[in-house]
């Protein structure tokens, strides 16, 4: 009997730094945009300042002239939300490293009307402009958070098979991987931010979700208790 509880509590929490794992891997950090208008505005002035079009100067003048440009903006979405994970930074990465540029579906822009379409083209190339200026570098950091990822799943793998075999040191690796993920996560969406606001224009913010938390806080008590556990069935 006492074999099989030992068993079973290694399982439980073995199952415990899986989810711990998933949740960290999986849930995001949300990129929000509250006033996607005063952004929009932003985006199409440093635009037109940027490629002298004079058709895009001329019809943006038309605009102010008769005063329908809040109008045509009142098309836009109010708020812009994205989802950060890293599974979807991962997804969102390989993409541009496999096409050369970023689009509306890696973004989930909305496209629903004309004048969505407009701004959306409008931010991509802005986007895609300033990734191609930095290509080098961003090919850089893209290889390094590659590697990151794939080393955070290992740790996790590495602590849930150091529980199954009723290792202590096992709560040390998930430590690492739990809190270290949770921190490089944030680190990494905020550069996000940082690079989009520098390329586009300011208006970004970051929640965390609370199942990213949940995640966190599940690792953390794993490892806390992991030792404890041990070394009373030990006793025992």
């Amino acid at each position: 009997m006492k074999k099989i509880a030992n068993i079973l509590l290694r399982l439980i929490f073995t199952a415990a730094v899986c989810i711990s794992g998933f949740l960290v891997m999986e849930a995001p950090i949300t990129l929000n945009v509250k006033n996607v208008r005063t952004m929009a505005q932003t985006v199409i002035k440093k635009s037109v300042n940027n490629t002298g079009d004079s058709r895009l100067i001329g019809t943006l003048k038309l605009a102010k002239d008769f005063g329908v440009e809040d109008k045509i903006l009142e098309q836009l979405p109010k708020k812009y939300h994205y989802d950060l994970s890293y599974v979807s930074l991962y997804d969102l990465s390989a993409s541009y490293q496999a096409n050369g540029e970023v689009t509306a579906k890696n973004l989930s822009f909305p496209e629903n009307n004309d004048v969505q379409k407009t701004v959306s083209k409008l931010m991509l190339n802005r986007i895609n402009d300033g990734l191609d200026k930095n290509s080098n570098k961003v090919n850089r950091a893209i290889n390094i958070f590659h590697y990151f990822f794939f080393a955070a799943i290992l740790l996790f793998i590495l602590a849930a098979l150091l529980i199954l075999f009723g290792k202590y040191w096992a709560a040390i690796i998930l430590l690492i991987s739990t809190v270290g993920s949770f921190g490089a996560l944030q680190f990494f969406a905020n550069q996000v931010i940082q690079w989009l606001e520098s390329n586009t224009a300011r208006g970004f913010t970051i929640i965390t979700s609370p199942i990213l938390w949940t995640g966190l806080a599940i690792g953390i008590i794993t490892a806390i208790i992991w030792p404890l556990v041990l070394r009373l069935t030990k006793k025992e």
